[in-house]
């Protein structure tokens, strides 16, 4: 979208308008649009659906599809102005606006269908954030140095992610209506977290993202291990004994992906429960990877790049955990060569899903053994032949999942698609 910097009514209007497209289904069912669109190519593929509701809505109507919009250099925001855009019912930014009333709020919390991102705000009234806590979406104000604990409340009916990276620092106030918040929750900025903001932002039970903090307190550890939910605090480095005993009593997905894995770190984290996404070194010592394996859930460990057989074998031994959603799911995101020994090793996995997106090629042996695998994802997999696509062809498990493929010759689309089983990216069913 080109910079415009005075906005009125009519203008307004015709953005909204122009930003939406009519939206065609093909015979699978799937959303198709116009790659040739210049509005459609600047959106890098970042589209909204909007679904019309209503008696007399015909059963095959679907609506339109919404391109998202950008309005740089807009920064001031009359009432009628907000109006208008809030029929915009794709991404909404609006970064550049400095301040908002609170009719202007409430105009702007009618928006649906995607993010509304304020980020030029630098501070919000109680009224403003109260209007805002209605918005149907996701709320980007990572421009607010300070929020009162007022505006907190205010923003709590909110359900869709809330993001405020731009605060490093909380009144225990805002901290305890944080907690309260619906949907996820962002809080970047925070670079030390005091045991007071943890045992309130602990009470939080959505998705909570602390990616400034490098270091805990062992009360802080302690207090987010009682949490539930997600919790990312990906770049946190190194964990005491007593922190990784705390942080290992969460239960939920938990993200560390910097930390390092000393022995008392995996020992603990391998009595975790729930998603654990962890970064470790590619030479991790075997019984370090070992403890790290009894964890019970999906476990991705990334920073692994070499497989030997004997890793391959401790791998493919991940326990099946029983009433852990999403099984014990796999992921090795760091493997990018295989041989046929260890991809025949690994196809013998059955905890749950393995997914292998390092890979982005794949040799005839190879494929011949990880096929064997009942649920297999190999998404990042960018060129197939039509030797290897034979063989993928022959999967006769729930499902293989290929939709990171973008070379590929007819006859072998051809097969993978005629596989109920395979997954492909939506374009080969639309071309």
């Amino acid at each position: 979208m080109q910079s415009i910097v005075h906005l009125d009514r009519a203008r307004a209007r015709g953005l909204v308008t122009g930003a939406q497209r009519a939206a065609v289904i093909d015979g699978r069912g799937c959303l198709t649009f116009d790659r040739s669109d210049p509005l459609v190519a600047a959106t890098d593929g970042r589209l909204t659906l909007g679904l019309p509701t209503g008696p007399g809505t015909p059963p095959t109507a679907i609506g339109n599809y919404q391109t998202e919009l950008r309005l740089p250099g807009v920064r001031r925001l009359p009432l009628s102005v907000a109006r208008e855009l809030a029929r915009h019912r794709g991404h909404l930014f609006l970064d550049d606006v400095a301040t908002i009333t609170a009719a202007v709020a409430e105009a702007l919390a009618r928006h649906e269908g995607g993010v509304l991102s304020l980020d030029g705000l630098r501070s919000l009234s109680e009224e403003a954030a109260a209007a805002l806590g209605h918005h149907d979406g996701d709320l980007f104000l990572n421009g607010l140095q300070t929020l009162p604990a007022s505006a907190a409340r205010g923003l709590t009916p909110h359900r869709g992610r809330l993001s405020l990276d731009g605060l490093t620092r909380l009144s225990s106030g805002a901290a305890a209506a944080l907690a309260l918040h619906g949907g996820n929750l962002t809080l970047d900025g925070l670079q030390v977290l005091p045991p007071r903001l943890a045992r309130h932002l602990a009470r939080y039970r959505g998705s909570m993202h602390l990616h400034g903090l490098t270091a805990l307190s062992d009360g802080a550890a302690e207090t987010l291990g009682g949490r539930q939910g997600h919790l990312c605090l990906k770049n946190v480095r190194h964990l005491s004994p007593r922190q990784a005993q705390g942080l290992a009593s969460h239960t939920g997905e938990l993200h560390l992906y910097e930390v390092s894995v000393t022995d008392d770190v995996a020992e603990a984290l391998g009595h975790h429960e729930g998603a654990l996404l962890i970064r470790v070194p590619d030479d991790l010592p075997h019984h370090r990877l070992q403890a790290l394996l009894r964890h019970r859930g999906p476990l991705e460990l990334a920073g692994i790049a070499s497989l030997d057989e004997r890793r391959a074998l401790a791998l493919a031994a991940q326990p099946f955990c029983r009433g852990i959603a999403g099984l014990s799911y796999l992921g090795l995101g760091g493997v990018t060569r295989l041989t046929p020994a260890t991809a025949a090793i690994l196809a013998t996995h059955r905890a749950g899903g393995l997914a292998l997106h390092g890979l982005r090629t794949l040799s005839v042996d190879v494929a011949r053994e990880l096929v064997r695998h009942p649920l297999l994802a190999l998404d990042c997999l960018e060129r197939v032949t039509d030797d290897v696509a034979a063989v993928l062809a022959t999967h006769a498990g729930v499902t293989l999942a290929l939709r990171g493929i973008t070379q590929i010759g007819p006859t072998a689309l051809g097969r993978l698609k005629d596989n109920p089983a395979i997954e492909l990216s939506r374009r080969f069913y639309t071309e």
